[in-house]
């Protein structure tokens, strides 16, 4: 694979495990962090003014042809500093890092890969979006995910037929996140394959999505969790 590709939130997780899979299929990779991570990464915090089109500008010095653009930066309202805020303020910052920089950065890398002739974009749903799930942080998800799956697919028909655009809508995936008892179960009951999804899987299909075996695929949400018991 001699392409370039950009991998936001790159650090740890399902953006890590995707970085590490495109590099091995050869890609040469362009690592995004939040924070320093060392030489390797481009830094940018999205949820700053600025900071995402700062981090384009970054990426096209970089290198100016981009080939695949991965947004796998997201905000985690798991973590202890998150469960304190608000909804309204985890609602924002949802909105910032998971929506208003993504679909941003997205329109500008679009655009420019249009104008080179080629190029495919991947974005991160979740399958919760079309079966609901009880609870605050569903319903913030639930929020912030339709806003991506609605503009992917309005991204996909501005764009083609030169550029790719493709979804993944993620049920239960491991990360650093430590689920509850009761979540582990729940996410295993959940699938026809009785587990959790792993990092790697996800990577495994995001490689799928971006190579030219999937050419005659576009604008399309795969639903990437398993097999789902309680579909719609």
């Amino acid at each position: 694979m001699n392409r370039t590709a950009v991998i936001t939130g790159a650090s740890g997780g399902i953006g890590a495990a995707t970085a590490a899979v495109l590099e091995r299929a050869g890609a040469a990779v362009i690592r995004h962090a939040n924070r320093t991570q060392g030489n390797e990464y481009l830094h940018a915090d999205f949820s700053r003014p600025g900071e995402a089109d700062r981090f384009v500008d970054a990426v096209f010095r970089r290198s100016p042809k981009i080939d695949i653009w991965v947004n796998a930066a997201g905000v985690d309202l798991m973590t202890p500093e998150m469960k304190q805020l608000s909804f309204d303020e985890r609602l924002r910052r949802l909105m910032e890092i998971d929506v208003f920089a993504a679909l941003n950065m997205s329109r500008r890398i679009g655009q420019r890969m249009k104008e080179q002739g080629g190029g495919t974009l991947v974005f991160f749903s979740w399958d919760g979006v079309a079966y609901g799930l009880a609870g605050e942080t569903a319903q913030l998800y639930g929020a912030a995910k339709g806003a991506v799956l609605g503009f992917c697919r309005s991204l996909a028909q501005t764009l083609a037929p030169e550029v790719r655009v493709r979804c993944l809508s993620l049920g239960w995936v491991r990360t650093r996140w430590q689920a509850p008892k009761e979540f582990q179960r729940l996410g295993a009951d959940d699938s026809l394959l009785g587990r959790w999804g792993e990092p790697s899987e996800v990577a495994e299909a995001v490689l799928f999505l971006v190579s030219p075996q999937s050419d005659f695929v576009d604008g399309i949400d795969i639903r990437l969790n398993g097999g789902k018991k309680t579909s719609v």
